[in-house]
């Protein structure tokens, strides 16, 4: 050896050698790097495969063969696809067995570097893989179709689960709510749960239709125990404290209503508010036992009852008050008519000579068969009225017509009386005005005898005179019998124009002649120092002796003008005759 490389030596040079050395060095590493490559991508290759097989591996065909192989022992439709499924699900086993030895032999390749070998194994285990994976997929389907039924069914119950589920904790939650009921509640829940178990068990032992049935009767369950919790609490609501405060509201009024003395026997009210206290218990009885069917136009009825008995309580105690809060009213009115009535028949007496009045006698015998009539209606009310024996409702209408008919009977009656009254009223307002004649002209008697006038006009005397014939001429009428009112209101009327005209003119007089006094009086301060003065005022004395008093006073103001201009109508503005007096 030693020789072998002296012998190299001598052929190459020392550096070639080293070159050579380091290019041997550098393959040598180049092939471990790349069949470090190789053998990494056949194991990646490899691991994909993996994944693949165990995918085909993780479909759970065994699970769903064996439902179906169940499912087509109570179906016979199924039968024959289940058992083509059977056929080719042994096949796949078969096949996956074998991939399952080639991964293995491609893995142990791989690990003792033979990847070249190792590729090739997975190019038909890749083929092996696919064909696999179609035959999964198709079986995978073919037991889908066949287990459509339970996925159906488990969808279904799923979803009553979560229904049940809320509808639980809803009872739990609003257990106030269900009073009575909540037993029923918790024995129904206890109930549909074992239903779900049953469920449960006819699936796993595929008996589809049975737990068809079964999910059925949950669902019935489920539905009537979610009416039952949405109408409970409303009914109780009513059975227990709506309705059973009415009936006590009713047993207050009712109360109340015969303690003022209202007649309520016909009603029956006890026996009506026991019948609605029984109803309210067989209803609360129904609630407790789940059972709602009917109650609520059982509340209805017993509302209905209530109200009704409310309403005629009520009427009766509105008739009650009306009755006797009016009755004496309405007996007062009575007792006025039957006043009205005597009255009527002694004015017509006096009427029917002293007028000459229309004959009343059928009519005054048809007002007292009516008022007669009007006395027996008014006797058999206050008799019923006393007894208390008849409901108000009845003895209202029976007030009512009472009442219309006194009413309608008062107007006629009225009616009646105004004529006998104005009949007699044109002789009462002569006689009262005759009075105030007979004082007018007595005044003006006594102004004329007061004040003393030194000359009045025999047209005054001769009015006076006449005004005294009128007043005599009136009385005469009044005295004759039968009375004619025509002539009377006639003389009447011309009596009164001419006496308060009379009157007006003596008061004028009587005024203008105590003006002409006045200015005289004020006018004799300047007598003495003024001769002029003392001439116009003897005229105007004298004028004032003869009656001509308009030419006194004109005589008498101009006297007083020429000493104090605007004095005399300063006076007569003030209407005060003493500044006459004052005035210097």
């Amino acid at each position: 050896m030693e020789k072998f490389i002296n012998n190299i030596k001598n052929i190459i040079s020392i550096d070639i050698l080293i070159y050579i050395i380091i290019g041997l060095i550098a393959i040598i590493v180049l092939t471990i790097i790349i069949m470090s490559l190789r053998k990494k991508k056949a194991k990646k290759m490899l691991e994909e495969m993996e994944l693949q097989y165990n995918t085909l591996k993780g479909v759970p065909l065994a699970f769903k063969l064996n439902k179906a192989v169940a499912l087509s022992r109570v179906n016979d439709a199924i039968a024959e696809a289940v058992d083509s499924c059977k056929s080719s699900f042994d096949t796949v086993q078969e096949k996956l067995k074998d991939c399952s030895v080639q991964l293995a032999e491609i893995d142990d390749l791989i690990y003792v570097h033979k990847s070249k070998k190792a590729r090739a194994k997975m190019g038909d285990l890749e083929d092996d893989l696919k064909i696999c994976e179609e035959n999964v997929n198709k079986i995978n389907d073919t037991l889908d179709g066949i287990l459509e039924q339970e996925n159906e069914q488990r969808v279904h119950i799923n979803r009553l689960k979560e229904k049940f589920r809320a509808l639980k904790k809803t009872i739990g939650d609003n257990k106030t709510s269900y009073n009575q009921s909540n037993e029923y509640l918790e024995r129904e829940i206890v109930r549909i749960e074992k239903m779900f178990s049953s469920f449960e068990e006819w699936m796993f032992a595929s008996e589809f239709n049975k737990a068809a049935d079964q999910q059925k009767e949950i669902g019935d369950a489920i539905a009537y125990l979610e009416e039952l919790t949405s109408v409970l609490p409303s009914m109780y609501e009513r059975a227990k404290g709506v309705l059973p405060r009415a009936i006590d509201e009713v047993g207050y009024n009712y109360a109340q209503a015969r303690n003022k003395g209202v007649y309520l026997e016909h009603l029956e009210v006890k026996r009506n508010l026991e019948a609605v206290s029984d109803m309210l218990k067989n209803d609360l009885n129904k609630l407790r036992n789940g059972d709602p069917k009917g109650v609520q136009d059982d509340l209805n009825e017993c509302e209905k009852r209530i109200v009704q008995l409310q309403e005629q309580i009520s009427k009766e105690e509105k008739a009650f008050d009306e009755v006797n809060g009016n009755i004496e009213i309405l007996f007062d009115s009575i007792r006025t008519i039957n006043q009205d009535v005597e009255d009527i028949e002694h004015l017509y007496n006096k009427v029917y000579e002293r007028f000459g009045f229309e004959n009343w006698t059928i009519k005054l015998k048809e007002t007292g068969s009516k008022l007669a009539s009007l006395n027996d209606m008014k006797r058999s009310m206050d008799k019923v009225v006393n007894e208390h024996a008849i409901p108000y409702t009845t003895l209202l209408i029976s007030y009512k017509e009472l009442e219309q008919s006194a009413a309608n009977f008062a107007i006629e009656v009225s009616d009646m009386k105004t004529k006998l009254n104005n009949a007699c009223s044109d002789e009462e307002r002569a006689k009262k005005q005759l009075i105030k004649l007979q004082l007018i002209v007595n005044e003006i008697q006594v102004k004329m005898r007061k004040h003393r006038l030194p000359s009045v006009s025999q047209k005054y005397e001769e009015d006076l005179h006449k005004a005294e014939r009128m007043i005599k001429d009136i009385k005469v009428i009044l005295d004759n019998s039968p009375l004619d009112v025509k002539e009377l209101n006639k003389e009447l009327k011309v009596a009164i124009d001419y006496i308060y005209t009379l009157y007006n003119s003596v008061n004028n007089l009587v005024g203008m002649a105590i003006m002409v006094e006045n200015t005289i009086v004020f006018g004799n301060r300047y007598r003495s120092t003024y001769p002029e003065i003392d001439s116009e005022l003897t005229r105007a004395e004298l004028c004032f002796r003869n009656g001509q008093y308009t030419k006194a006073l004109k005589i008498g103001i101009q006297c007083i003008e020429k000493m104090h201009p605007g004095a005399y109508e300063k006076l007569i503005n003030k209407d005060d005759s003493s500044l006459l007096r004052q005035e210097a």
